[in-house]
């Protein structure tokens, strides 16, 4: 990835993100678009489409934790307002999920902001709803940044 772009508007910052997830990327894979970058919150959607499913026809819990790290990982990002060089990208070190709901067609939206901004630490609390706005899924995540050479 980049550098990401500090004098962006939060819309220009959300296309931007959209144009770096190359065909070899999951978040390609999975199609999920960004669709609004702060450093209060980020929004991504991904579609409920075929490759997503369990045996029983619900979303994978797997794709949910996907779109769930996608998200924290963008709002850790936009905490620290962009200033990150690409070699302190934030990684998940943990993440815990309670999956309360589910769905077989639609969208999923992931709402993601930053309950702790620490420097090496950052924790995030993400929302998944189902485009109805129904709650699918609550996930904590804790990421690391690497400190500055």
């Amino acid at each position: 990835m980049e550098k990401w772009p500090p004098d962006f508007s939060p819309t220009e910052l959300a296309q931007w993100l959209n144009r770096q997830y190359g065909p070899e990327t999951l978040m390609a894979h999975l199609r999920m678009q960004v669709t609004e970058v702060s450093p209060q919150r980020v929004v991504v959607e991904m579609p409920v489409e075929a490759g997503l499913f369990t045996p029983m026809g619900a979303v994978h819990a797997g794709a949910m934790l996907s779109l769930a790290d996608t998200t924290a990982t963008i709002a850790a990002i936009a905490a620290y307002r962009g200033g990150l060089a690409p070699e302190r990208f934030p990684v998940a070190v943990s993440l815990s999920a309670q999956v309360v709901g589910n769905v077989s067609e639609g969208r999923l939206t992931a709402e993601s902001h930053i309950a702790l901004p620490g420097r090496t630490l950052m924790a995030a609390a993400t929302r998944i709803t189902s485009g109805e706005g129904r709650l699918l899924a609550l996930v904590n995540s804790t990421h690391y940044v690497r400190p500055p050479a």
